[in-house]
């Protein structure tokens, strides 16, 4: 568990890479150590829903937002490296007070002793299997029409 509490830490490269897909790369190997630790708790549920809506869903919508983009027009503006060195300082002062308020905290080691994952599992895909298939139809016309927003013709890439 150390391993994986330890590399989220390290995934400083979310915010210092310089390009946006590395950053994107970054974040979904973040939200999978962090999926890791929740099954290393013993809260499956959580993991399978960290997955399934932060990797699943919320990276799509980024990576969906970076194509629409216009990246370069973008890299050329520098208007926040001036601000850096206090981004900087402020994280540093909130991952020192972070640290100090988990050193002092106790827990049970015992808090959860009955997982009702297989039951939630059952009510999902019987009971409401009808929303959750419409949802994931939703889903993929959404996805669809955001690659057809995104691309653009052989017209727009010339910059005629």
């Amino acid at each position: 568990m150390y391993f994986f509490v330890s590399l989220c830490i390290l995934s400083i490269a979310v915010i210092a890479s310089k390009n946006i897909i590395h950053s994107a790369f970054s974040l979904l190997i973040f939200l999978l150590h962090i999926a890791a630790v929740f099954l290393f708790l013993n809260a499956e549920f959580l993991m399978i829903i960290q997955i399934i809506v932060y990797v699943g869903g919320v990276l799509a919508l980024f990576i969906f937002a970076i194509m629409v983009m216009n990246l370069r027009e973008e890299l050329r503006h520098k208007r926040f490296v001036r601000f850096s060195f206090i981004g900087l300082a402020v994280s540093l002062i909130f991952f020192a007070s972070l640290y100090i308020f988990l050193s002092n905290v106790t827990s049970n080691q015992n808090v959860l002793t009955y997982s009702d994952t297989t039951l939630l599992g059952k009510l999902l895909y019987s009971y409401y299997l009808l929303p959750f298939e419409i949802l994931a139809l939703v889903l993929l016309i959404a996805l669809i029409g955001g690659i057809i927003i995104a691309k653009k013709t052989p017209i727009e890439r010339d910059g005629k």
